[in-house]
């Protein structure tokens, strides 16, 4: 029996196989014969009784020649037409079967022939994408059932020409599934569609030119419903089931001298184009709207650049289901865009569906040479509403004036729930670094004021930010509303499209070229908000900062410098900070990025332990800090190098006034440091660890316990897994120590530990004392 009930299972699981090869044996075959042929203008049809038709003739042999090629590949289920570079005369309309490409070489020009030279009439369209079956027998299609994979094509220069022909259209489309135009140029329409899109699933129209167009009503492409009422689609292999379109995407085409580009003049009550893409497009020198839109589902109008429309409106959409319409740059017209109302009581009720994300993306747009700024939005019960955008006369300057009243470029913020009387100013800068960022650089100059920034600025490369005398920025500590809350930094040095991306930066590969400029008075004030930063620099190259007053720090640093290169610091002051729970909390903290220490916390960088290099603080004013200038944590093999603090004054710290770890060749000279823990006669006024062939001469050390001392060290907690590090000096580094001048210290020698941790009998470096 088991034996028996085994056999039963292989019969059945072969009859099974067997069955389901019978059903795709047909596919495989048709899919076999599918082949390539290319033809050029004097092929003669592959269907040779074709030649004996009594309307063959030269002027209709291209027509035939493409329609036998047609013909064959609908019952081989599909295949490449290529065509040679030439002009073919197309006097009636090809019809397409599904799995169709149609290459057309460089240099191909596909011109519509009214001219049969005999009986035949010529047909009103060049192209319908049905079977040719289909078309002959009057069957009818339904949905989204008819030709799909179809592809028309060019990979060079290829022209469909209607050659002005009153009322004949370049392709009709119907109930198809997957279809590509591409890389087509159209021209020479008279009252007739370039592509008249019908019932079409999955579309891609890329890449094309329209031009030259004639008409009073008929766009470049319509997008239509299978609805046998419009009388406008016109074919009779339709069932007029009201299919409509779905998923189309209209991309990177350029449209000038035409009636309309893209339009739904007709609409099917509770029928809605779907999901309707136009990206990318250069649309010019319109007779009507630019793009209309009726009964559309949650379309897409975004980075299209509209100019020169001789109607009132760029767009017009009536009926729509949450249109997004952003990013589009409108140029020559009266008004950019109108969302109409219900006014015909002949129409049924189609209103559009407006929310508040509708709203912002219309305030996102951009417009040039236009009577008003403002996005038209009517109700039929209400007054117009009017949405502000961006005149596109107040961007692409290489310098912006702010004030302090100074609003946003950018107008969509005017609509968000986070935009308070509190973030106002913050939004208002933020909108200049995005412009600044889109155009490559430039500068921003403050004008005398107080401005509270309650969230992070984002500077990209290539800006300079001038501060005019009298000039306050002051860490906003409310944002005014629980959507947002506020942040710990001021300004961040990376490109704002880079700033909410994690690991986008590494080396030195992030923003470069920024400046901040003080010219008078100008105060950095980060209102002792707890772990606030007024800079935080990270894989940045040629940072520039000079005659800033850093103010009123609390347990963060005024300036966080990681993984940098080409950094000056200058002629600025670093003022007030209460005291931290360990005194560690540098003014300015030269670090690297590192997950491991917990140094770096900002996700936009790779944390790949870079180093900084070549940095420069010189003439800058220290006083009433933790630390001035330093280093509390490490990453292994990763040194900081050329470091050079010179003629700075440090007054007052609560620990050492700079420390050195893990720096390579740093330069201290000519600073002037007093004040050092007072009453703590073991502080030092510079401490050291693994300084690496470190300069240090000249300095002056006022009232320390300690003026330098060089010990091993290791890290502990974060970071601790890195092997300890120590000091290298050179005969002739140290004579330079013997050059520091003392007043008023506990001790008149400098200690060199070369020991972890052990602390006694050190190397002693007696210098002078001139208490």
């Amino acid at each position: 029996m088991e034996k028996f009930g085994k056999i039963c299972i292989y019969i059945v699981a072969l009859t099974i196989l067997f069955s389901l090869l019978a059903i795709k044996y047909p596919l495989l075959h048709a899919s076999a014969k599918q082949g390539t042929y290319t033809i050029s203008t004097n092929t003669t049809p592959i269907n040779k009784k074709m030649k004996k038709y009594l309307t063959y003739s030269s002027e209709t042999n291209n027509y035939y020649t493409i329609r036998s090629y047609l013909e064959k590949m609908e019952k081989d289920g599909g295949g490449t037409l290529i065509l040679k570079k030439g002009t073919y005369l197309i006097t009636n309309t090809l019809f397409v079967p599904s799995n169709v490409t149609i290459q057309l070489n460089d240099g191909v020009i596909l011109e519509k022939s009214m001219d049969t030279g005999n009986e035949l009439i010529a047909s009103k369209s060049m192209f319908q994408l049905v079977a040719p079956s289909i078309a002959k027998n009057g069957d009818m299609m339904g949905g989204y059932s008819g030709s799909k994979n179809v592809t028309i094509t060019s990979n060079g220069k290829a022209t469909i020409d209607l050659k002005e022909n009153e009322k004949v259209n370049g392709i009709i489309t119907g109930h198809n599934n997957n279809l590509t135009i591409s890389n087509i140029q159209f021209k020479n329409a008279n009252d007739g569609y370039f592509i008249q899109l019908v019932a079409t699933k999955n579309t891609k129209i890329q890449n094309n030119s329209f031009t030259n167009e004639t008409s009073l009503s008929k766009p470049s492409i319509s997008i239509e419903t299978a609805d046998f009422s419009y009388g406008t689609y016109k074919v009779n292999w339709s069932m007029y089931d009201e299919t409509p379109n779905s998923q189309v995407l209209i991309e990177k085409n350029k449209f000038d001298e035409v009636f309309e580009a893209i339009s739904s003049n007709n609409f099917t009550v509770d029928t809605y184009q779907s999901k309707v893409k136009i990206l990318n497009n250069s649309i010019k020198n319109t007779e009507s709207n630019a793009i209309v839109m009726k009964n559309w589902k949650q379309p897409t109008v975004e980075n299209n650049k509209i100019e020169s429309v001789s109607s009132n409106y760029g767009i017009y959409v009536k009926g729509t289901y949450k249109p997004i319409i952003q990013h589009n740059q409108f140029e020559g017209m009266d008004f950019a865009v109108l969302l109409a109302a219900q006014t015909s009581p002949n129409e049924p009720f189609n209103e559009n569906t407006v929310t508040l994300g509708v709203k912002k993306a219309l305030a996102s747009n951009e417009g040039k040479d236009l009577q008003e700024y403002f996005m038209h939005i009517a109700n039929k019960a209400e007054p117009v509403e009017k949405i502000e955008f961006t005149n596109m006369n107040d961007l692409g300057k290489e310098e912006y004036k702010v004030t302090p009243e100074s609003v946003t470029l950018n107008k969509e913020y005017f609509l968000r729930s986070s935009y308070t009387p509190q973030t106002k100013q913050y939004y208002a800068l933020r909108s200049y670094m995005e412009q600044l960022e889109k155009q490559g650089g430039g500068k921003i100059i403050f004008t005398k004021g107080v401005y509270t920034i309650s969230n992070v600025l984002y500077v990209p490369s290539n800006v300079t930010l001038e501060f005019e005398d009298g000039t306050e920025i002051f860490k906003g500590d409310d944002t005014g509303t629980p959507t947002m809350n506020p942040s710990n930094s001021i300004f961040q040095l990376i490109r704002p499209s880079f700033s909410k991306k994690e690991r986008v930066v590494s080396g030195y590969e992030g923003e470069k070229n920024i400046s901040f400029i003080g010219k008078g008075k100008v105060i950095f004030n980060l209102n002792y908000k707890l772990s606030s930063f007024a800079i935080i620099m990270g894989h940045n190259k040629n940072i520039h900062i000079s005659n800033i007053q850093f103010r009123n720090m609390n347990a963060g640093h005024f300036i966080e410098m990681d993984a940098s290169e080409d950094v000056t610091i200058t002629n600025s002051q670093f003022v007030d900070s209460k005291p931290s729970d360990r005194y560690i909390k540098e003014a300015i903290n030269i670090d690297t990025p590192d997950k491991t220490t917990l140094g770096w916390s900002s996700k936009w960088s790779n944390f790949d332990c870079t180093a900084n290099n070549r940095v420069n603080i010189i003439n800058n004013k220290f006083v009433n800090l933790d630390r001035a200038i330093g280093t509390h944590k490490y990453s292994g093999g990763h040194l900081h190098t050329n470091i050079l603090i010179r003629g700075n004054t440090i007054d007052t710290t609560r620990n050492d006034a700079i420390r050195v770890m893990n720096w390579k060749t740093p330069t201290i000279e000519k600073n002037d440091i007093r004040n050092v823990a007072v009453n703590d006669p073991k502080k030092r006024g510079i401490l050291s660890s693994g300084a690496i062939n470190p300069k240090i001469r000249n300095n002056t050390f006022t009232n320390v316990g300690r003026a330098i001392q060089f010990i091993a060290w290791k890290n502990s907690g974060p970071g601790e897994q890195y092997d300890e590090i120590k000091d290298v000096l050179t005969d002739e580094e140290k004579e330079l120590l013997k050059t520091n001048q003392l007043y008023n210290t506990t001790e008149t020698f400098i200690r060199i530990s070369s020991v972890y941790a052990v602390y006694s009998k050190p190397e002693k470096i007696i210098l002078s004392n001139f208490n």
